[in-house]
């Protein structure tokens, strides 16, 4: 399959990583539509149902979602179980009312389970239960490839379920009630330097280990998943490379330049204490692996915060 061409509908286009698949898709040639929320509610099948009878599309990546980082699971852990799960059952099944092509489903690392060891492989998704700190936004992208399964087995539904690591990059969600960690620091280290403040205070220990996914990057291969990959198994998108979150806060501090002391405030949750993916079958069934190195990303990421954001030219000497 070529996108080139494909009529193609992106639910949450117009958020932090559907923006990035729709530039993608629209340079390879598709014809996109990212219809807003205000349009069309998925949480609502007739909504849902007009979405799709309105475009007729060939192709669907369903990239819409409720989520954000632990502080936000932790206030709003109704609102993710419900919203996620209600838009994921409407997807499924108006895709297979109506009939497409293809349908690709993107999953969060969040549904591997919480205590598993070493780098996560696809085998591991269902064998034990989540980390308390995601496990309303883990169970609903479980609920998800659960349903993937079912619609293809009962209807033929030719769905796609992309497992996807730690997002970060331009247009991500920088308000603190709702952000990951990198845009968390990204900010905090900025707006450290930009007041010249002596310490930067980090949640938790700093010793669990994440992976890192420049947005671009996980938007590109969602595109090369889309054209090459046709198996019921799930399927991690990722690198393979392991950070402690201490690792990431000196990084980005450095990026920015700020040269304050960096305080960890242990009172704070960690999360998981280990979500790396492995990445063999990727690199396997896409031919593809990314190609932004974590400095490289979080350099991009902080001029365009300094640009977009707080509307200022970044001085060559803050990237670093």
């Amino acid at each position: 399959m070529r996108v080139q061409g494909k009529r193609i509908l992106v639910t949450g286009g117009s958020g932090f990583l559907g923006r990035h698949v729709v530039n993608q898709l629209r340079d390879q040639g598709a014809q996109v539509f990212a219809p807003r929320s205000r349009e069309y509610n998925l949480t609502r099948i007739e909504d849902t149902m007009q979405a799709l009878n309105a475009v007729r599309p060939d192709i669907i990546i369903h990239a819409a979602a409720n989520v954000g980082g632990i502080g936000y699971n932790r206030l709003f852990p109704a609102q993710i179980f419900r919203d996620n799960l209600l838009m994921s059952c409407n997807i499924l099944e108006a895709c297979a009312r109506v009939g497409i092509e293809k349908l690709a489903l993107v999953g969060s690392a969040c549904a591997y389970p919480g205590e598993a060891t070493g780098d996560l492989r696809e085998e591991q998704l269902l064998s034990g239960p989540l980390h308390p700190s995601v496990a309303c936004y883990g169970l609903s992208k479980r609920t998800l490839f659960m349903g993937s399964e079912a619609y293809r087995h009962q209807y033929g539904l030719n769905s796609i379920f992309l497992l996807i690591t730690n997002l970060y990059g331009p247009w991500d969600k920088y308000d603190p009630n709702e952000s990951h960690v990198v845009a968390a620091l990204v900010r905090r280290f900025i707006e450290a330097k930009e007041a010249d403040q002596s310490e930067v205070i980090c949640w938790g220990t700093g010793t669990p280990m994440r992976e890192f996914l420049y947005v671009q990057d996980c938007a590109q291969a969602i595109s090369v998943a889309v054209e090459k990959y046709d198996k019921p198994d799930p399927l991690n998108i990722g690198t393979g490379i392991g950070n402690s979150i201490a690792e990431l806060a000196d990084t980005t501090a450095e990026v920015v330049g700020y040269m304050g002391e960096i305080r960890w405030d242990t009172t704070k949750p960690d999360g998981a204490p280990r979500k790396v993916l492995d990445v063999t079958r990727m690199k396997t069934e896409l031919g593809w692996q990314p190609k932004t190195s974590l400095r490289e990303g979080l350099a991009a990421t902080v001029t365009w915060y300094w640009k977009t954001i707080l509307g200022k030219e970044p001085l060559e000497q803050r990237i670093r």
